[in-house]
């Protein structure tokens, strides 16, 4: 699984109806967390283009990754890392680390210079 984007559920609250709710996101499984979950990274439009991160997040083009089946321009959030659970994968799309080699293994880089910061930040 690692390796592989993905289609996944997650739970979240609808105001409208006043009670819980799940919506499909699309992820992109970076790790093993244990026997049942996965670490994760979201891919998203990014509406508000502001919230760029201009260091972590990666642009996904359209026409340069047609095996994901994108419906718009995203990006791939390597400094916002969730867990989800592999009952919450719903679909397999694409091994990006077998059929985008180049574009993982910038996925992995910016995952890990993410992860020197915080570790570094934490020691000062």
């Amino acid at each position: 699984m690692i390796g592989w984007y993905c289609i996944a559920t997650f739970p979240y609250y609808d105001n409208q109806k006043h009670r819980n709710a799940f919506k499909r996101r699309p992820v992109l499984v970076i790790s093993k967390a244990d026997d049942t979950d996965f670490v994760t990274l979201p891919i998203s439009k990014v509406s508000h283009r502001e919230n760029l991160d201009i260091e972590y997040d990666i642009a996904i083009q359209i026409a340069d990754y047609p095996l994901m089946n994108l419906h718009t321009d995203s990006f791939i959030r390597t400094h916002k890392q969730t867990i989800t659970n592999k009952s919450s994968i719903i679909k397999q799309v694409v091994n990006v680390k077998e059929k985008y080699q180049d574009l993982w293994l910038e996925i992995l880089s910016k995952v890990e210079d993410f992860q020197m910061n915080l570790i570094n930040t934490g020691l000062e």
